[in-house]
């Protein structure tokens, strides 16, 4: 066998041709290409960019719509909490909007063909199966709640700019939680990603601080003070609790000894929820429960849920990259925004903070140089 004219011996796509003698009229013997392969690897291979450009399409969307709903649900409830003031129930928010996740779970459940211990059967039959074995989803569930209520209080008293830098400590968070849970182990590259991030958040979280001019100072100053400490700290919480509820839901979602799909696990979810907000909300106003409802109550529902479903998109078809741009883009647009059009923070070093906490977010999921020495 001899290499066609122009192949490599040592790669594949070289032909056989004939013995060194070669009757006349003999033409010339050429690797085979798509045409001369035929139709069938033509269309193949047609259908595989098509498949490769509409998941691409597909990661865009979402990359779009998470950037538009994480700056949106911040801004919305520094604007409906912060500036106006509004006394609505937090839990029957939250209530809506798990009501809303329910119901688009149920309808995924009935369509989705992803492995699953749901038995085939009826549409009733399916989520009597998934409530019966959803005691699992009960504590993130709670831990959830407190979260909501920790974030509606906190954009009460600091500025959404601030409370979404703040909310990236979640990457550090995490980080302690999936070490003392799930024992890994981190790199020193993401120590030192964890440490600028870090430092990155207390610079912002100072700068953002109301000073207080002297000893005594004025009492609205003091006031403003004492508030922006209170925000701060229901915002740190909902980063402690942020962390862990993350290992957890991991840790449930990648068991070995059942197998649901992630529509199935947010049907269990919103199950529980609804269970424990219903009451919440009524003893919060057992007569109106919707009392003090807008329309910006709505459109934080509204926001809120369309992030619960990107929730589960997100963990079928992004990647760390694209978590990591949809979470700088993120801050880059709340503070923009904030400044712009809720009288936030613009200082130089809050622009040198958001950059810190941002690079600081990309360093932490960058793997390396796999060729780096």
């Amino acid at each position: 066998e001899l290499p066609a004219r122009g192949a490599d011996p040592g790669m594949p796509g070289y032909v056989k041709v004939a013995p060194e003698e070669k009757e006349e009229g003999e033409q010339l013997v050429r690797p085979e290409g798509p045409e001369q392969r035929g139709p069938l690897a033509a269309s193949l291979r047609s259908s595989l960019c098509c498949i490769t450009k509409d998941m691409c399409g597909i990661k865009a969307v979402i990359l779009g719509s998470v950037v538009i709903q994480n700056t949106t649900y911040a801004l919305v409830r520094r604007y409906s909490r912060g500036s106006l003031r509004e006394t609505y129930s937090t839990s029957s928010v939250l209530l809506v909007m798990e009501i809303a996740k329910m119901l688009l779970s149920a309808v995924q459940i009935v369509y989705s063909d992803a492995p699953s211990d749901v038995p085939h059967g009826s549409m009733m039959s399916k989520y009597g199966f998934l409530i019966k074995n959803s005691l699992t989803m009960l504590v993130p569930a709670g831990i959830y709640l407190a979260m909501n209520i920790l974030g509606f209080l906190s954009l009460k008293y600091i500025d959404a700019a601030t409370f979404a830098i703040i909310a990236q400590m979640k990457v550090f968070t995490t980080a302690i939680f999936s070490v003392m849970i799930l024992n890994r182990s981190l790199h020193l590259r993401k120590w030192r990603a964890l440490l600028t991030l870090t430092l990155g958040v207390v610079l912002i979280s100072h700068e953002a601080m109301p000073t207080v001019v002297g000893r005594d100072g004025d009492a609205k100053m003091r006031l403003a003070y004492v508030e922006y400490l209170f925000g701060l700290a229901a915002s740190l919480g909902d980063v402690v609790l942020s962390g862990f509820v993350s290992i957890y839901f991991e840790k449930v979602l990648k068991s070995k000894t059942e197998t649901y799909s992630v529509w199935d696990r947010n049907f269990q979810l919103a199950f529980w929820s609804i269970l424990i907000y219903t009451p919440i909300m009524l003893y919060d106003n057992p007569r109106r429960p919707f009392n003090g409802w807008t329309a910006m109550a709505a459109v934080c529902a509204f926001v809120g849920g369309v992030g619960g479903v990107l929730v589960a998109l997100s963990i079928k078809y992004a990647d760390s990259i694209m978590k990591t741009i949809a979470t700088t883009g993120a801050i880059v647009f709340t503070t923009i925004l904030n400044a712009a059009f809720l009288d936030g923070p613009f200082t130089l070093p809050i622009m040198a903070g958001a950059v810190i906490v941002m690079v600081s977010v990309c360093n932490y999921n960058d793997k390396g140089d796999p060729d780096a020495i």
